[in-house]
C-alpha cells in the first residue's frame, strides 16, 4: 500500500479533493491541527500561560478555591 499526504489549505482546492474522495482506492483522513484555527489572541494568551507555568507564576487548585470562596463572601458581605 502506498499512502501520499495532500494539504489542503484554500478552499478553491476543494474541487481536487472531491476528484479524490471520487476514486475508489483513495480513503480521506482529515487530520486539521486546532492550532491553525487559534485565534492571534489564543495563541498569545497560551504563550502567557506557558510562561506563567515556566516562572513558576501558579497556583495550586485549593488555593484559588480558597480565593473564589473569600471574594464570594466578601461580596455578599458588601450588600
Amino acid at each position: 500500500m502506498k499512502q501520499i499526504t495532500v494539504n489542503i489549505k484554500d478552499n478553491k482546492y476543494n474541487f481536487f479533493l472531491e476528484l479524490l474522495k471520487s476514486m475508489e482506492f483513495v480513503s480521506i483522513v482529515d487530520e486539521e491541527d486546532w492550532h491553525e484555527n487559534l485565534s492571534v489572541n489564543e495563541k498569545k494568551t497560551i504563550q502567557r500561560g506557558i510562561k506563567d507555568l515556566e516562572n513558576g507564576r501558579i497556583h495550586s487548585h485549593e488555593e484559588v478555591m480558597a480565593i473564589s470562596k473569600r471574594r464570594i463572601a466578601d461580596l455578599k458581605n458588601s450588600k
